[in-house]
């Protein structure tokens, strides 16, 4: 008699693991068996970042075959769209315009991210191989000289301090002190980010992004409309990316356009490639452990990048699944294993 399908049991897996991972900061903050950390704090604030970053760039890559090494651009952009439309001494407030709150700045920087997204997309979505990846790093590049070089809009390389704190219901997630209930909030926009981009993958539009990535003369002879269906990965990559950007600026309270350079765009490819593309956990994976490499490796500054390439490297050659890989050639093993078993007791 079958009590509980594959399906729920995997849900319940996730709704475990996700209490634990918002129990310990609490235990934390408490001092309940663990002492409090603020780094700590901080450390866990950018792993929910990257991860809610690497999951928009998985839905291009992973799931719909588009390599990107440009999303930097997208973090860009959001970080710089929700500072200038919630600070009350740059961007709209110069305008004479009222700064909106940081929340709500937060989700319109994500969907002029998107916007940007699809219009990159309609040249992208012509375009293959290294001729994409040259499209996507000239994207990031734009990005970068645009907010360098406009100091009336961005303040340039000295940077934007005083970004404002983010309240909601009279909750205060403030940064200045403790970075511990911003993690909260992190933690809530990847948890719904992660159910959206999971109810994508099985949608109509996710088969057909999955579809375009196995075989693109397959999917176009099937009637899948090969253009529109890039655009859509795209734009929603794009989003994802732009929140985790302006969830970073309002985390770090200061933003410049050193942050967006072209080695960001190169963590969160090493992160998606290192934790597992195309699935729901690797993602979260590669952006946890790429995330405590760099900041183990603090001490190796010019080194970090060598160290990531060798690790990526040895990744590809003998684990080219990532990190995610690891726990389904354990399952089948075991199946495997199991099976040979039942076969020897029948005989």
């Amino acid at each position: 008699m079958k009590f509980i399908s594959q399906k729920n049991i995997k849900k319940l897996s996730a709704a475990v693991i996700l209490g634990l991972v918002a129990l310990v900061p609490f235990m934390m903050e408490k001092n309940i068996i663990f002492r409090q950390n603020k780094y700590f704090y901080v450390l866990i604030c950018l792993i929910g970042i990257y991860s809610i970053a690497t999951s928009g760039l998985d839905i291009l890559f992973g799931y719909t075959g588009q390599i990107s090494f440009g999303h930097a651009g997208f973090f860009c952009i959001g970080a710089y769209g929700s500072v200038l439309l919630s600070h009350k001494s740059w961007g709209i407030a110069l305008l004479g315009v009222s700064p909106l709150p940081p929340i709500v700045s937060i989700l319109i920087a994500g969907l002029i991210a998107a916007v940007i997204g699809a219009l990159l997309a309609v040249p992208a979505s012509k375009l293959v191989f290294h001729f994409l990846s040259l499209l996507t790093i000239a994207f990031n590049q734009i990005m970068l000289l645009f907010v360098a070089n406009f100091p009336q809009l961005t303040n340039g390389y000295v940077g934007i301090t005083g970004i404002p704190m983010i309240q909601i219901f009279g909750i205060d997630f403030s940064t200045r002190k403790s970075k511990f209930m911003y993690f909260y909030l992190v933690l809530f926009f990847l948890a719904v980010l992660l159910i959206l981009k999971q109810n994508l993958v099985h949608s109509r539009v996710g088969r057909g992004l999955i579809a375009i990535r196995e075989n693109t003369m397959a999917a176009n002879g099937c009637g899948v409309n090969l253009k529109k269906y890039k655009i859509i990965s795209f734009a929603i990559s794009a989003f994802y990316v732009g929140i985790a950007g302006a969830l970073y600026a309002h985390m770090i309270g200061f933003i410049s356009p050193d942050t967006f350079v072209q080695n960001t765009s190169v963590i969160f490819i090493t992160m998606l490639l290192f934790g597992g593309s195309g699935n729901l956990v690797g993602p979260v994976l590669g952006a946890m452990v790429i995330t405590f490499i760099q900041e183990g490796f603090q001490a190796l500054a010019n080194y970090r990048m060598l160290i990531y390439g060798t690790v990526l490297l040895l990744l590809i050659l003998y684990q080219p699944t990532g990190i995610a890989g690891f726990g389904k050639n354990i399952s089948s093993r075991l199946r495997k294993l199991g099976g040979a078993h039942n076969g020897d007791a029948r005989s």
